[in-house]
């Protein structure tokens, strides 16, 4: 597993550029592949599910970190001055 992170770390941008041009190529591909039988008005939008994945993925981070600090987050004398 060292190893395999070891490998990963020495090539970050690499793997984030492959990510991105991938991301890329479904945005693409949404808009050249033909859709079928639509049932929703977002349905035909391009790139829709793309921009709702991206604000879900944001609104997800956002409510976690909240919920972390109202939650978990203790005050600086917590331990009682240990």
């Amino acid at each position: 597993m060292r190893a395999l992170v070891a490998w990963l770390s020495k090539r970050v941008r690499k793997l984030r550029d492959g990510l991105i041009a991938y991301l890329l190529l479904l945005v693409v591909l949404d808009f050249l592949l033909p859709r079928h039988h639509p049932r929703y008005w977002f349905d035909e939008v391009f790139g829709f599910w793309a921009a709702f994945g991206i604000g879900g993925c944001f609104l997800l981070i956002k409510a976690s970190k909240g919920a972390a600090h109202l939650f978990l987050a203790k005050t600086e004398d917590y331990y009682g001055g240990w």
